[in-house]
């Protein structure tokens, strides 16, 4: 890290305006803690943004491969 000095001074400085305050992410309940149906839902929403782009990627391949190779 380019500027590891200043970015310790930072979070001891943090450290100490905070005090003994525990910030409820690290509670380790909580960061693994998924809902029902949490992982099909990443899933979709996956599917749905990366989809679109993969098949637009293909169809511009294949279109360069009918236009310059095939003709």
């Amino acid at each position: 890290m380019l500027f590891r000095g200043r970015f310790d001074k930072q979070i001891e400085h943090l450290k100490e305006k905070r005090g003994d305050v525990k910030r409820a992410y690290d509670d380790e309940n909580i960061q693994n803690a998924m809902e029902k149906n949490d992982l099909l839902a990443m899933i979709i929403s996956a599917l749905i943004v990366i989809m679109p782009v993969a098949i637009l990627f293909l169809l511009a391949i294949s279109a360069v491969g009918v236009f310059f190779i095939a003709r």
